[in-house]
C-alpha cells in the first residue's frame, strides 16, 4: 500500500499570525532588576511629576527564579527604569547568569561604576555594557540627565577600560547610547566624538518614543531634526554607529521582533511585551513567579497581543514605536 504524503506544515509565522501561537523558544530577556535610579533624565517616565509606580530592587533568588522560568535563554539585558548598579547584589546577578552560560548585556546611567566596581564587573563576566550619554557639553548632560555630570561619565568608562586592561579581558564590549530629541539632536557630531575620545566600540543613536505621556511628546524628534540627521557627512572612523532615530514603517511594527522571539520582564516577575511597556499596569501577561516562562509565552493574554499586532491592529505604543 502507499503511503500517503505527509501533510504541509504550518509556517510559524502564520501560525502566529492566524492564533497567536509562538512555536518558538524565548531566547533573550530584559530584566528590570531595580526600578530605584538616582536620575531624573528628560526621557525617562521617572521625571513626571505623577508617576507613582512602586520602588523596589530584585533579589538574587528572585533572578535566579527568573532565570529558570525561561531555560531557553541565551542572553539577557538588565535593563529597566531603575539604574541596574543601585542594586546592592548586580554583581552578584550578573555572576549568576554567567555561570548558567548566558551573555549578559546592561545599561546604565554611569554613575555608579566605581573602581572596585568595574572590577568587579569584569571578573563576573559581563559581556557589554552601554552608557547613556544625552548630552556632549555639561549644561546639556546635566538638563538631560538629572543628576549626573560628563566628568564623572567619562571617568565611569576610564575605570572599566583601566580594569580590562588590568585583567587582561576583552570583555565587557562597551558603548555608548544616546537618546536623541530636539533638546541635543545638533549635539550627534560631538556626542560621536566623545565616544571616539573614550574608546567606546559602538554608539547607538536613538530617539524619544511617544509611550510615555504628553509630557514628553514636545521633545520627540519631527521631519525637519530627523532631516538634518540623515545630511550629516558619512562617519567612517573606527566606533560603530547605529542610526535608530527614525520612526518604524507600519511593516517593521507588524514583524516586530519582540513577541516572536524575546520578553521584557520587570522587577516584580510581570511578564510584558517589550521594553516600552516597563509598567506592568498598562500590560501584563503573567508573572514568572506564579508561572514558568514558556506557559506565559503562549497562555492567552500573549497569544491574543500576537495575533492583534500581526494582522495590523497595532496597540497605541506599538504605533509610537
Amino acid at each position: 500500500m502507499s503511503q500517503l504524503p505527509a501533510p504541509p506544515s504550518v509556517d510559524p509565522y502564520t501560525r502566529m499570525r492566524e492564533t497567536g501561537e509562538n512555536s518558538f523558544s524565548i531566547r533573550a530577556i530584559q530584566i528590570e532588576t531595580s526600578s530605584i535610579c538616582n536620575f531624573r533624565c528628560a526621557s525617562c517616565a521617572l521625571s513626571l511629576a505623577d508617576y507613582d509606580r512602586p520602588e523596589k530592587h530584585m533579589s538574587a533568588e528572585q533572578f535566579a527564579r527568573v532565570l529558570a522560568a525561561f531555560p531557553d535563554v541565551e542572553k539577557i539585558e538588565l535593563q529597566g527604569l531603575g539604574e541596574v548598579f543601585l542594586n546592592p547584589q548586580a554583581v552578584e546577578l550578573v555572576r549568576e547568569a554567567v555561570r548558567r552560560g548566558i551573555q549578559v548585556h546592561t545599561f546604565s546611567n554611569a554613575s555608579m561604576l566605581t573602581r572596585e566596581l568595574a572590577f568587579k564587573l569584569v571578573e563576573a563576566g559581563l559581556h557589554t555594557i552601554n552608557m547613556s550619554l544625552d548630552g556632549a557639553d555639561e549644561a546639556t548632560f546635566k538638563r538631560l540627565r538629572k543628576g549626573g555630570t560628563l566628568p564623572r561619565y567619562k571617568r565611569c568608562f576610564t575605570h572599566l577600560w583601566e580594569a580590562k586592561a588590568a585583567l587582561g579581558s576583552a570583555l565587557p564590549h562597551l558603548g555608548v547610547m544616546s537618546v536623541l530629541s530636539k533638546e541635543n539632536y545638533r549635539q550627534a557630531p560631538r556626542m560621536l566624538a566623545i565616544a571616539e575620545e573614550l574608546g567606546a566600540e559602538t554608539i547607538i543613536f536613538t530617539k524619544l518614543n511617544g509611550g510615555h505621556k504628553a509630557d514628553q511628546i514636545p521633545l520627540q524628534l519631527g521631519p525637519e531634526e530627523r532631516a538634518w540627521l540623515a545630511a550629516l557627512p558619512e562617519y567612517r572612523g573606527r566606533v560603530q554607529m547605529m542610526r535608530a532615530w527614525t520612526p518604524w514603517t507600519f511593516e517593521e511594527r507588524v514583524s516586530c521582533y519582540w513577541p516572536r522571539h524575546m520578553a521584557y520582564v520587570t522587577v516584580e516577575g510581570d511578564v510584558t511585551a517589550c521594553c516600552n511597556y516597563f509598567d506592568s499596569r498598562e500590560q501584563k501577561f503573567g508573572n514568572v513567579f506564579e508561572k514558568s516562562g514558556p506557559e506565559i509565552w503562549n497562555d492567552a493574554p500573549y497569544r491574543e497581543f500576537r495575533k492583534r499586532l500581526m494582522n495590523g491592529d497595532l496597540p497605541d505604543k506599538c504605533k509610537t514605536c
